[in-house]
């Protein structure tokens, strides 16, 4: 069977691609199928319960012990049999430039020990080092290659020589890295690189930006890998817009969505570091880093293709707000792990002020699909 998404062929592994202008009104009412959808449902996601406080924090054992001084961010999490496996991004020295990426495990999502560094950055953050900051994105099981692969992003810092911003990300290139024992049980590594999945070059598009390739998940849908990556213009500065891409295996190759389909309208301003899931009722759920004071934001897929316009939801209340005020300190959610009771457990980066230092630490709640007030 075929179906068609404006001009772009769905057929079992391959895809072929061409735009037929004169079904934009078709694609335009299927975008919005599954926003249509959630008004019907009239239910939104909720936050019912907090955790007190980060449940990794700046005195954290593991934290003191790794020399951790800036704190976390971007990340996935994934539960096993019964065991969170959380996969994160620690600033070791100054916010967003010396990063390393590392491995925690935890049987209740609030009680986390580190148990190893995955991948480490190339010191020396330079116009020439491609590798002086490591952000992980995605830690996804392939059933055909029967192993645990992680998507990382990696970056140059900008040449002022060339007119670029010295202290900005420039020339995102998305690595693969693939565990080195087989199965579900080699998630814990050690995991080998396999080779750059996307990146800057004649295929990228003018919404992209100098710091695309910004950020990669993968997730199947079908019989189709699908993935959302970022972008992010310096100057003059843009927006974070968000496009996708394509694949037939999850190892590639990966194609973008052709211009006019991407990018993807998400949110008006800002979305960053998103995360997919499919639900138990076979719907898809994207978490991602949205502005706003202690939110996320989130999008829903009947098809893991079109997705609903950003809805934003509380991720701290009442007495419990340890995150800072304002756009940035709120960060990026890691998970949205579906539990047996119908809850979703979400873990989350934020910064805080913590004595008189700020610290970047990991945060809990738990959502769950709550009738929308009003309705």
């Amino acid at each position: 069977m075929m179906t068609m998404y404006k001009g772009i062929f769905f057929g079992g592994a391959a895809l072929m691609v061409g735009l037929l202008m004169n079904q934009a009104d078709a694609f335009a009412q299927d975008k919005n199928a599954a926003q249509k959808e959630r008004h019907r449902e009239k239910k939104v996601l909720k936050m019912i319960s907090e955790h007190d406080g980060p449940v990794i924090g700046i005195h954290h054992p593991d934290v003191t012990a790794t020399d951790n001084r800036a704190g976390f961010e971007t990340g996935h999490v994934v539960k096993l049999n019964g065991t969170y496996h959380m996969f994160v991004n620690e600033m070791f020295q100054r916010p967003h430039r010396d990063l390393r990426i590392a491995y925690w495990t935890s049987t209740d999502a609030a009680h986390w020990k580190r148990q190893s560094t995955v991948v480490n950055s190339i010191p020396g953050r330079t116009p020439d080092n491609p590798r002086s900051e490591v952000w992980v994105n995605a830690v996804v099981f392939n059933e055909e290659e029967n192993a645990w692969n992680i998507f990382y992003v990696a970056y140059r810092a900008g040449d002022s020589t060339r007119g670029e911003i010295a202290g900005n990300d420039y020339e995102g290139r998305i690595w693969r890295a693939r565990s080195v024992k087989k199965g579900r049980a080699g998630i814990a590594g050690p995991y080998a690189d396999m080779g750059i999945m996307l990146q800057p070059g004649n295929e990228s598009q003018s919404w992209e930006g100098q710091q695309a390739v910004a950020s990669f998940f993968p997730y199947k849908a079908g019989h189709t890998w699908y993935a959302l990556y970022d972008g992010h213009n310096h100057i003059p500065k843009t927006g974070w817009p968000t496009g996708m891409a394509y694949a037939s295996k999850l190892e590639g190759p990966w194609e973008r969505f052709p211009e006019g389909l991407n990018p993807v309208e998400l949110a008006d301003v800002f979305t960053e570091n998103e995360v997919v899931l499919q639900l138990k009722d076979g719907r898809y759920l994207m978490v991602f880093d949205s502005f706003g004071d202690q939110e996320i934001g989130y999008s829903i897929s009947g098809d893991g293709v079109h997705w609903s316009r950003e809805t934003r939801v509380k991720i701290q209340a009442g007495k419990n707000i340890w995150a800072e005020a304002g756009d940035h300190y709120t960060r990026t959610p890691l998970c949205a792990i579906e539990e047996e009771d119908g809850t979703f457990t979400v873990m989350y980066t934020a910064r805080g002020k913590f004595g008189d230092k700020n610290f970047y630490a990991v945060g809990k709640c738990s959502l769950a699909w709550e009738k929308e007030e009003g309705r």
